[in-house]
């Protein structure tokens, strides 16, 4: 684990609340990268998701395309491209491109998750639908690198654009082990979806594996390891809280296979749920980190303890996207302070 200030960074859906539009949130995107580089998060991934309404994240190049020209020294990436859904070398194209327009300050994070519904994934596939995630990485990092095994079919294919140090570095998302072995493997960055499974001692012994068995890389001369949280952070537990209530309308809306905007405060309270509705929706908003700054902070340094993490990526789902970008000057004005703090 890193020593003292832990780096924070930033995860964002792209949340798309009731009576705004795509548009709207996609600035509000934009606002809230900026406002994460003005406090000091080291990155601003985004995230890919297909197929709902409530998410402005489907293709992730194209909003850090956007923010590269909005901001200047913050680190942009993907979390992550979902690379069975697309071609190796469109990939490596992309984020070579992107690398140009934004020099030095870009990662590709990969996942092999759909991000999606299955119906979806087989819409995006197409002839991806059967190619093994491992080899579609090897071919990621041919067409990136421009470095072929001996024999490769596609051996003098340059990925556009061309020149040196436009390949940007990968990490690999995991929520288990298959991804740790995979990252470590291929001397690879490890970002952990502890907002997707927040079981601690699963994610420290992925990280634990990663290490033991890390092979260093041009990219990565050691192993490094994200881990990634959601949060909803306000001045006060009660309105913290009343700040989450969207996240459980919306995790239950998507266990029934609903499409919808993101909800607003108003909706989640005036939801008439059911004694088992509401136990599903608070107990998937309960794998988020809620609270009052000092409280989240707590959390979050005991998180980044528990799992031996070299750094701490947030994501929070906010419906007032002024609220979201308070919710990042919170964390971060009470992380730090609290790192210095004797034991």
């Amino acid at each position: 684990m890193t020593s003292s200030p832990l780096p924070l960074s930033v995860l964002d859906l792209v949340p798309v609340p009731s009576g705004t539009s795509a548009a709207q949130a996609l600035e509000d995107a934009l606002a809230l990268a900026q406002e994460a580089e003005r406090l000091g998060y080291l990155r601003y991934w985004v995230a890919e998701h297909h197929n709902m309404a409530a998410l402005a994240s489907s293709v992730p190049l194209a909003v850090l395309a956007a923010a590269s020209q909005r901001t200047t020294t913050i680190r942009l990436g993907s979390g992550g491209v979902m690379l069975p859904n697309h071609a190796p070398l469109a990939v490596a194209e992309g984020y070579r491109l992107l690398s140009a327009l934004a020099p030095g300050r870009v990662d590709l994070g990969l996942g092999r998750a759909p991000g999606t519904d299955g119906r979806t994934a087989r819409a995006l596939r197409g002839a991806n639908a059967e190619e093994p995630f491992e080899r579609q990485l090897a071919e990621l990092l041919a067409f990136g690198t421009g470095t072929y095994p001996a024999g490769h079919p596609f051996a003098g294919t340059v990925a556009a654009p061309a020149g040196e140090g436009l390949f940007p570095p990968l990490w690999l998302l995991s929520s288990s082990g298959y991804g740790a072995r995979v990252a470590a493997q291929t001397g690879q960055g490890l970002a952990f979806a502890w907002h997707i499974n927040p079981d601690t001692a699963q994610a420290r012994a992925a990280a634990d594996l990663y290490r033991a068995s890390f092979v260093p890389s041009a990219a990565f001369a050691a192993p490094r390891v994200l881990v990634a949280a959601g949060v909803v952070c306000a001045p006060t537990t009660a309105e913290a809280e009343e700040l989450s209530l969207p996240l459980g309308l919306m995790f239950l809306r998507l266990t029934r296979g609903e499409i919808a905007p993101f909800p607003t405060v108003e909706e989640a309270q005036a939801y008439p749920y059911t004694p088992q509705e509401w136990a599903v929706a608070d107990g998937l908003r309960r794998r988020t980190i809620i609270g009052d700054p000092a409280a989240v902070a707590t959390r979050l340094l005991a998180l980044a303890e528990g799992t031996a993490a070299d750094e701490l990526m947030l994501t929070m789902n906010i419906p007032d996207p002024a609220l979201r970008r308070r919710a990042l000057g919170l964390v971060m004005e009470a992380v730090q302070p609290a790192q210095q703090q004797p034991a």
